[in-house]
């Protein structure tokens, strides 16, 4: 019942507003009672939580799957522009920030498993990997989000760049100078 009521809100969110979209709408739309809604869900808001979760949960398996980092990668940067679409209706709503901060902490938890799962040489202490992974999260949304308002993007060099990134053959460090 869940994904049927996550399905149909992405169906609604194809042609309207996520803001204008009501509970009642959204029940008349999957053909089931209120009452059946609010027994799954507390509001609209947790639909788009809950189907986020389970997109997240198919990202770490394809990506924990993947036979390197880089293909994990750009494996995530195909899927986000395959639901493009849907990403900018989201975007677009006024919890734009309560969005922002679900994918930002969505990548930071696909991070997380990625780094578990495929057994990453990271060095440091546990704080400063999850400085680093809270770090590269923000910025990753950042580039996403980005690259998913151009208008012809080249998803091939983003994924390419942000696999480079996260591999370490793109650093920085800052110097001082005396």
């Amino acid at each position: 019942m869940k994904a049927r009521i996550a399905d149909t809100l992405n169906e609604l969110l194809e042609h309207k507003e996520l803001d204008k979209i009501t509970v009642k709408e959204l029940v008349d739309a999957c053909n089931i009672s209120r009452q059946s809604f609010y027994y799954h869900f507390q509001d609209i808001m947790e639909v788009v939580e809950w189907y986020q979760d389970q997109a997240l949960r198919q990202s770490i398996e394809k990506s924990l799957a993947a036979p390197s980092y880089k293909e994990a990668i750009r494996g995530v940067v195909y899927e986000t522009f395959q639901h493009r679409q849907l990403i900018s209706q989201l975007m677009a709503s006024q919890r734009r920030k309560e969005m922002e901060l679900l994918f930002s902490r969505a990548v930071q938890t696909y991070l997380q498993e990625l780094l578990r799962g495929k057994g990453a040489g990271v060095y440091g202490s546990p704080e400063d990997i999850e400085t680093v992974i809270s770090f590269c999260s923000f910025g990753l949304v950042g580039m996403m989000l980005s690259a998913l308002n151009q208008k012809n993007p080249d998803v091939d060099a983003l994924a390419n760049q942000l696999c480079r990134l996260l591999t370490g053959e793109i650093t920085f460090h800052f110097a001082d100078r005396a």
